[in-house]
């Protein structure tokens, strides 16, 4: 995991150093929805040119609750957005990757594992000053996970390894934008 997100911060960095890709903006923001769930979040992006822009949402969630249920992960997705009007300003449609470590608890069983995939995306950004947006997105997206299953929340006999295919919402957010 540390690889893929080392690459995709050099890619970004790559980016940002090109002569031709010079960002008018950068922004900075947090998906409000997934701070209530004790989700550390930010989401940094910048734009490529009048009407496209690159974004780089990291995910981060360390905590074990009562009765030790969890939905710890780690996860990062980047993607780029094509804005109808311009960029941070009106709709919008992105497609990003995905990147996942997860450990979570789900009824009796508890899941390890890590989940790679594509997903796609609309979304609508409301100008509050020069400086602040208010930003609504949602998505779907494809996932390869590949997990281990253990029989419950505390012991640890494993049940199975598994993986599959599977279709998520993987993009829900209300977001506080800071544009710099």
């Amino acid at each position: 995991m540390r690889k893929l997100l080392f690459k995709y911060i050099l890619l970004s960095v790559f980016l940002l150093s090109c002569s031709g890709l010079r960002a008018q903006f950068y922004s900075l923001g947090t998906n409000i929805p997934a701070l209530g769930t004790a989700t550390f979040n930010a989401e940094i992006s910048m734009t490529l040119d009048r009407k496209w822009s690159l974004h780089l949402p990291v995910y981060y969630n360390p905590f074990v609750f009562s009765d030790n249920k969890k939905w710890q992960n780690f996860t990062i997705m980047p993607g780029v957005r094509y804005w109808l009007l311009e960029s941070y300003v009106n709709a919008f449609a992105g497609v990003n990757a995905i990147g996942s470590k997860y450990h979570l608890t789900w009824k009796d069983s508890r899941y390890e594992g890590t989940a790679y995939g594509i997903g796609a995306s609309i979304g609508y950004a409301w100008m509050l000053s020069t400086r602040w947006n208010l930003e609504v997105e949602g998505g779907i997206g494809l996932v390869w996970a590949d997990y281990s299953r253990y029989e419950c929340e505390k012991c640890g006999r494993k049940e199975k390894d598994d993986s599959h295919w599977v279709t998520v919402p993987d993009k829900l957010s209300l977001s506080l934008i800071y544009l710099f």
